[in-house]
């Protein structure tokens, strides 16, 4: 913890932050290690078509899942797999993110160190244990784990001069999260090309012809997992006509994409989560901020920015990049995907370089006693692990019952029933769903194209009135058990609005308490409208009907209907 500027070869100062960054990350994510049903929600989307692989029987030909598989990218699929023969998929789907949160933290010491000395260093990886923003975007070992990591890597390597660190940063990047790619790679290579022009130092990468080649090679990679994704039938991303007037991309869609929001509400608003509002409410979390920002004001004050200029270069590369890509993104919507993918990940790795530099430098302390040192340190740990605990995961013990239930079925038949209840149940029962709100995505037009018409058909049979409309839906697309929750025909769900999972509590202002989802009911628009419209001035409902459907109840709300012995006409 003293003052040691530049690269250190004593390798304990990166183990320390080693360990007790992994004892932040496991007291805080300790409730999914120990509950197989705690897990990210979008696990539910991107890996839980990986449990085939332990399993080949599962998810026979479902189009759900070829969809889920096109989805996740090649480096994700590959490191899932070569998993897959000693730890299942969902499970290392919450060891991943421990890895990746130590890695982090690792490369954020090690940024520090190289910028000035370990006091950054250390104060860095403070920033990353009290920033609830980078564990909830590890959470699930999903693509978008690899951003921050991979980004860090490369701008570590670009620090330390590493030109060969930044190449396999690069690759990486191209294999796991192919929008990253597009930020790190154009930074190296405007640097590159303004260091030819004579108006800057040459960076270390690239600067030979096989660092060209791995350039082009990440390029080809990218473009390669694009156009797969379209010659599968599932793309191409739609047009910002196409979104226009499509209520499925405003305020209350799937992605509330438009109207875009401005760059500055993009730039200010991870500010939102850095104090503890959440934690602590208006008064106290607001009071944290003001002295925080007061504090960062007197560090700013007393940085020496002319003698910084040369060291955050790379950084300013990145951001330029970023803000270039952002813009690029807005202009040909979705065609580059969503813009803020382009600056949140670069912005917020910048927050975290910022407010340890402000922090460190308001302080001015020259030297720390040791003991002082280490219990600040070890504050910080517990604080960072209290504020993490549980960020990033979601508890799907709900429906516990009805996931043993369904487990019984039969491997290869196709359930039904509200897209929001279904979304775990290939998850944890392992079968196949007809549809599901996870994989309702808007933007893959060859894929929203078949979909769309499922989710119409599913609203109009599950508030059907008529037995034989719910019989004929079952048997057009091969239903063979519809799970039906009586919360989804109740008044206030019907009515609308935010609720918490599973939809027996309406939701309050304020965030989701705990590891409650919040989900917007009785679904995103324009399915909202058609289900209001289909249950306007009623209160009866055929799958609510014993007489009409016999039914195994599974709990007090959820009901099994075994539709097999209605799929053939009686002779």
């Amino acid at each position: 913890m003293e003052h040691q500027p530049g690269r250190t070869r004593d390798p304990w100062p990166e183990i320390t932050v080693a360990l007790i960054s992994g004892v932040v990350f496991v007291v805080a994510h300790f409730p999914a290690l120990t509950n197989p049903l705690i897990i990210n929600d979008d696990v539910r989307q991107q890996i839980y078509w990986m449990q085939q692989w332990r399993d080949p029987a599962l998810f026979p030909g479902d189009f759900l899942t070829g969809y889920a598989r096109a989805y996740v990218t090649w480096g994700v699929t590959g490191l899932y797999w070569l998993a897959s023969w000693w730890v299942p998929p969902l499970f290392f789907s919450k060891l991943l993110p421990g890895f990746l949160f130590v890695f982090l933290a690792i490369c954020l010491f090690k940024i520090g160190t190289n910028l000035q000395d370990r006091r950054l260093g250390w104060t860095m990886v403070a920033c990353l244990w009290l920033m609830p923003f980078f564990l909830d975007n590890l959470a699930g070992g999903l693509a978008r784990a690899f951003a921050v990591p991979l980004l860090a890597l490369f701008w570590l390597g670009w620090q330390a001069r590493r030109p060969w660190v930044m190449g396999g940063a690069l690759l990486l990047q191209a294999l796991f999260i192919p929008y990253i790619f597009l930020v790190a790679a154009p930074a190296a290579l405007l640097a590159w090309l303004l260091a030819r022009l004579g108006r800057d130092h040459p960076p270390p990468f690239p600067a030979r012809a096989v660092h060209f080649v791995l350039l082009g090679l990440g390029a080809v990679l990218v473009l390669a997992m694009n156009l797969q994704f379209s010659a599968d039938g599932y793309g191409p991303l739609v047009s910002v006509q196409e979104m226009v007037n499509h209520p499925e991309f405003y305020a209350q869609g799937r992605y509330p994409i438009l109207p875009e929001v401005s760059l500055l509400w993009e730039l200010i608003s991870p500010w939102e989560f850095i104090p503890p509002f959440q934690e602590w409410g208006p008064v106290a979390g607001g009071l944290t901020c003001a002295g925080l920002l007061a504090l960062l004001a007197v560090g700013f004050r007393r940085l020496d920015w002319p003698a910084w200029r040369q060291a955050l270069k790379p950084a300013g590369y990145l951001g330029l990049s970023s803000l270039i890509f952002y813009f690029l993104a807005r202009l040909f919507l979705l065609k580059l995907f969503v813009p803020d993918r382009y600056l949140l990940y670069t912005l917020n790795l910048f927050i975290c370089l910022f407010l340890a530099l402000g922090l460190k430098t308001a302080l001015q302390v020259e030297r720390w006693p040791r003991h002082l040192a280490i219990l600040v340190l070890v504050a910080m740990a517990c604080l960072g692990a209290w504020r993490l605990h549980g960020v990033g995961l979601k508890d799907y013990s709900a429906y516990r019952a009805v996931y043993t239930a369904l487990a019984g079925t039969p491997k290869d038949v196709l359930i039904a029933g509200h897209p929001n209840l279904m979304d775990a149940i290939p998850t944890f029962a392992q079968r196949r769903a007809f549809a599901t709100y996870e994989l309702a995505h808007p933007w893959s037009r060859g894929y929203w194209a078949q979909l769309k018409p499922r989710l119409v058909d599913l609203f109009t049979a599950y508030y059907a009135a008529d037995s034989q409309e719910v019989v004929a839906f079952c048997r057009q697309y091969s239903i063979a058990f519809l799970i039906v929750d009586d919360r989804h025909f109740t008044p206030a769900f019907l009515k609308g609005g935010y609720f918490l999972f599973p939809g027996d509590k309406p939701h309050l202002p304020g965030t989701a308490k705990g590891l409650s989802e919040r989900i917007y009911v009785p679904f995103f628009a324009p399915f909202d409208e058609q289900v209001r419209q289909l249950t306007a001035g009623r209160t009866e409902f055929a799958l609510l009907s014993d007489s009409a459907f016999p039914a195994v109840a599974i709990d007090q709300h959820v009901r099994l209907i075994d539709m097999r012995p209605y799929l053939s006409p009686k002779p």
